[in-house]
């Protein structure tokens, strides 16, 4: 037995021997798997995002005001076209009369309805309903001032003046439609134009009338005031023309020109007292400060109502006004209106 334990000893010593001679290394060593503790880091700091509001996207169809101003402009259209066919026809029947201003003061809308179908993109019923209020003042300027420089028997009379708004409106209601379609103008621009046209035809027939010769009486100085307000009416369609190319007043920025404007020329009224004496220069004069006053009024009122939105109110960086209702007021006597809102 001790020579066969021997013997296997010597056995497994060469075995040994052999692999670590075959393989030049030991056998592997077998270790317990070593435990690292978990490593810990600091939660990553991230700078805050500012955050934008997202604003809903501008729809390109007309809204349903405007639409509605194109409506009633076109009533007032159709009566009006009625109105010279009736008097071109010399019709004096009045029953008979009111039949052409009916049809076409119906009409006139529901030509507007299949227009509008599908919708009208957004600018193009305003622009229209521009063109065919300045094309009609266009013709009533011209009628008015051919009528108050002419003789008696080379008046045009009220037909003249029907006809010269009849096509004065056409031609501007095609023009107005024709800008809407090919340059989409903004509402806003629309409207900015219009009041510019105003604005002009007011300031021109004080400056006419206030620079009229001295001692002509009034009705020659209604002259130089027609003449006066239609150069205005133009100068001021050119001006916010052109200048609505680069510049977009809001709703509420066109309240504060408003505003200024109707400032403007109730502080110059007191300039009048300075006329009482008899050997001073005549008192129209004074329409030519109440003219420049207007003007500057709206320049003012577009200095301080910067940055005013489009809601019915005085709100900018100067104001925070804002008027929620109108209503009828009545106390001792008195009747008016009273408006209520909040500063």
């Amino acid at each position: 037995m001790r020579i066969g334990s021997a013997f296997a000893a010597v056995v497994i010593t060469l075995t040994a021997a052999q692999a670590q001679a075959q393989f030049g290394q030991p056998p592997p060593q077998q270790y317990p798997p070593q435990q690292y503790p978990p490593q810990q880091y600091p939660p990553q700091q991230y700078p805050a995002q500012p955050y934008y509001p997202t604003q809903p996207p501008q729809s390109d169809e007309r809204t349903t005001f405007e639409i509605g101003t194109l409506y009633a402009t076109s009533v007032a259209y159709g009566i009006g076209m009625g109105s010279w066919i009736s008097l071109e026809a010399d019709i004096d029947d009045p029953g008979i009369f009111m039949i052409p201003p009916a049809i076409l003061g119906i009409a006139a809308p529901v030509g507007v309805y299949f227009l509008d179908q599908p919708n009208m993109e957004r600018g193009l019923p305003s622009a229209t309903a521009l063109g065919m209020l300045i094309g009609a003042a266009e013709g009533i300027g011209i009628a008015g001032h051919q009528f108050v420089t002419s003789d008696e028997e080379d008046e045009w009379g009220f037909i003249g003046l029907a006809r010269a708004t009849a096509i004065g409106s056409t031609v501007g209601a095609v023009g107005g439609y024709l800008v809407g379609y090919y340059q989409e103008p903004s509402p806003k621009s629309s409207a900015f134009i219009g009041s510019g046209a105003l604005w002009g035809t007011v300031a021109g027939s004080m400056f006419g009338y206030g620079a009229s010769e001295e001692g002509v009486g009034y009705g020659r100085a209604t002259d130089s005031a027609s003449l006066g307000g239609l150069i205005g009416l133009n100068v001021g369609l050119v001006a916010t023309g052109a200048l609505s190319a680069v510049y977009y007043p809001s709703y509420g920025e066109l309240g504060w020109m408003w505003a200024g404007a109707g400032i403007g020329a109730a502080v110059s009224l007191p300039v009048f007292l300075f006329y009482a004496e008899e050997d001073g220069p005549p008192a129209k004069r004074g329409f030519l400060f109440m003219g420049t006053a207007t003007l500057l009024g709206i320049g003012a009122g577009a200095l301080f109502g910067q940055g005013a939105g489009d809601d019915i109110g005085l709100n900018s960086g100067v104001f925070n006004a804002r008027i929620d209702y109108v209503a009828p007021y009545q106390a001792d006597g008195a009747t008016g209106l009273m408006a209520g809102g909040s500063f």
